[in-house]
This record gives C-alpha cells, sequence and structure tokens, in this order.
C-alpha cells in the first residue's frame, strides 16, 4: 500500500485500540493480522482485561498491551469488564499519547484499508457503525432508550429538537482533545454505569449508554464536532448483499466497500471457518499464526476448552436444577 505524505503526518499522530476479554484472544489475532495486512504503518494498543495468556501478541511488532489494572491503578473508577473502553480516556496518562483513537473491537476484522481522510483533526468523535435518528420515529427511540439512554430520565441535559446519534459504542475514533470532557462526565456518571448486564439505572448498556448520552449532549451545545459514517456490517448480515466482499478481493486489496465486520454473540460460532464470511476470518487468524501446524494446534485446544466449559456449565445447571427438587 502507498502511503502518501499527508497520510503520513495523520499515520503518527493516529493509533488502533482493541479492548480485550479472554474469550476473544482469537478473534483478536485475526483482527491484528487484518490490521496488519491493510494497515501495517498503525501502532495497536490492547487494553487486556482478566488474567490470560496474550503472549503471542505481545510479540508482534507494533502491538503494545497494556493491563486494564494498570490504568486503574490511576484513575480508581473501577472500569473493568463492559466498562474497559472506557479506560481509552486515560492511555494519555500512561504513554500512549496520541491525538486519535480508533477503537475496534476485538471480534472484528478489518476488510478494507481505514480511510485516513475520515479523521480529520477538524473533528473530535467519529461514530463508524451508528447512525442519525429522528425523534419522531418511535421505533428507532424506543431502541435507543433501551440500549442507550431515554431522554426523559435527563431532565438536566439539552438535546436537540430533531435528531440524534444512536451508534456502538464498539466502533468509535475519539480526538485527544475531548478526553478531559469525557473524564469529567465519567467522574460525575460513574455510579450510574454497570460494568456488568445489569440495566437499573439511568445510563443502559455500559459504556454504549454512556457515550451517547454524552456525544448527543456535547454535540448539541456545540462543545464538539462529530462525524459520522457506516463503515461497517455485523457478522450475522447476508453475504449476498456484499458481492465485493470477497477472500479474492481481501487478497488482492481491491476495495470490497465494507471497512470491518464485527461478531457480535448473535453471530459467533465455535470454528472460524463456520461464521458468515468465515473464510475471511480463518484466513486472518491463519496469517497471524503464518504456521499451519501451530494454528491447527491452538485452534484444536480452543475448541477442547470450549466444549469443556460448555459440558461443565451444563452439568451445574443440572445439578442445581436437581437439588431444588430434593
Amino acid at each position: 500500500m502507498i502511503v502518501s505524505d499527508k497520510n503520513k503526518k495523520i499515520m503518527k499522530k493516529t493509533a488502533i485500540v482493541i479492548t480485550l476479554g479472554k474469550h476473544h484472544v482469537h478473534y483478536c489475532k485475526a483482527l491484528i493480522a487484518s490490521i496488519e495486512f491493510f494497515n501495517p504503518e498503525l501502532p495497536i494498543v490492547i487494553i487486556k482485561d482478566g488474567v490470560f495468556n496474550t503472549k503471542s501478541l505481545e510479540k508482534r511488532k507494533n502491538v503494545s498491551v497494556v493491563n486494564s489494572k494498570e490504568i486503574n491503578k490511576i484513575h480508581q473508577l473501577d472500569l473493568y469488564i463492559l466498562l474497559n473502553k472506557l479506560n481509552i480516556l486515560f492511555l494519555p496518562q500512561i504513554g500512549f499519547d496520541f491525538d486519535c483513537y480508533i477503537h475496534l473491537d476485538a471480534d472484528s476484522i478489518l476488510t478494507n484499508p481505514i480511510e485516513y481522510e475520515f479523521f480529520n483533526q477538524e473533528s473530535d468523535f467519529f461514530i463508524l457503525q451508528g447512525n442519525i435518528i429522528k425523534k419522531n420515529d418511535n421505533e428507532k427511540m424506543n431502541n435507543l432508550a433501551h440500549y442507550a439512554f431515554n431522554l426523559l430520565d435527563f431532565p438536566e441535559y439539552s438535546f436537540d429538537d430533531n435528531e440524534l446519534y444512536f451508534f456502538s459504542a464498539s466502533h468509535i475514533a475519539i480526538n485527544k482533545r475531548i478526553i478531559p470532557k469525557l473524564i469529567e462526565l465519567l467522574k460525575k456518571h460513574r455510579y450510574e454505569l454497570n460494568k456488568e448486564f445489569i440495566n437499573d439505572k439511568r445510563i443502559r448498556f455500559n459504556d454504549q449508554g454512556f457515550l451517547n448520552l454524552m456525544i448527543n449532549y456535547l454535540s448539541h451545545i456545540k462543545e464538539i464536532v462529530v462525524k459520522i459514517k457506516d463503515m461497517g456490517i455485523y457478522g450475522k448480515q447476508a453475504a449476498k448483499d456484499f458481492p465485493k466482499l470477497t477472500l479474492e478481493n481481501i487478497k488482492n486489496k481491491i476495495d470490497t466497500e465494507v471497512m470491518f465486520i464485527h461478531y457480535t454473540a448473535p453471530s459467533r460460532k465455535v470454528t472460524m471457518k463456520a461464521h458468515n464470511f468465515g473464510d475471511l476470518l480463518d484466513y486472518f487468524l491463519r496469517l497471524f499464526y503464518n504456521n499451519g501446524y501451530l494454528f491447527y494446534i491452538d485452534e484444536n485446544l480452543r475448541y477442547a476448552r470450549h466444549y469443556r466449559d460448555w459440558f461443565w456449565k451444563r452439568a451445574k445447571n443440572k445439578l442445581k436444577h436437581i437439588s431444588k427438587k430434593i
């Protein structure tokens, strides 16, 4: 890939951030390989949440791994599990100082090069998977209320009279200059954020609710400039709807018209090839290893762990059910 002088200046100021839990390491390997394939010049920062082996990731040339515990020592805000993504706001304080942080969920792969031009310095927050919804669209407003926040719950904030941003927090980019303001608001609302899937507070769905709330508020009061472009698709979407998204086009770096695929829970399978667009996932995971033997060993060990955990979970549930009857 030929990188222009203009893009070289941009990429020096830009980093990819991946937030990683123990169940997504195999996806993360494929994601890293896809970034190295399309944008080898970009540094990658992984915020690891939990106790698990990441040595194979740490050995990659442009990859740095930081433990969420180390970041939490700085801010003492208990940002773990489903709030781990908000640790991005504190990366400058531990030496990962960039002008723009592009977050990609670990269960994703790039299928096109990152468009540098999109991440210009005139904007503060970039939405890569989401859209603008009209306030008179009851169905979409109900989705916003369920998956992020309900406007009526926040009388202390003002919002646009006609439309709102509604986006996945999995694929976003943040300009460093708005980080202090987001940290200020995070500290104010931390007690309203759950780090697990418990939606009993005003802010729902963890970091997603917080970011949707604050980006809508801050953009309305003209404190930040938001840029939006729906660049990715979900893993459950039909391959027939994306005829250019093929392995042949990816290998030859022909425009697929899709920047990334996001494999959320409904689309995940045990083996890579069993996924929608599974040939692409499998290709990048093999590319990560660059060794068919190691790929075969690691994947079979992963299958074994998966079915072991599945068996024990079923056994525990069965025993619990029996004990209730006694």
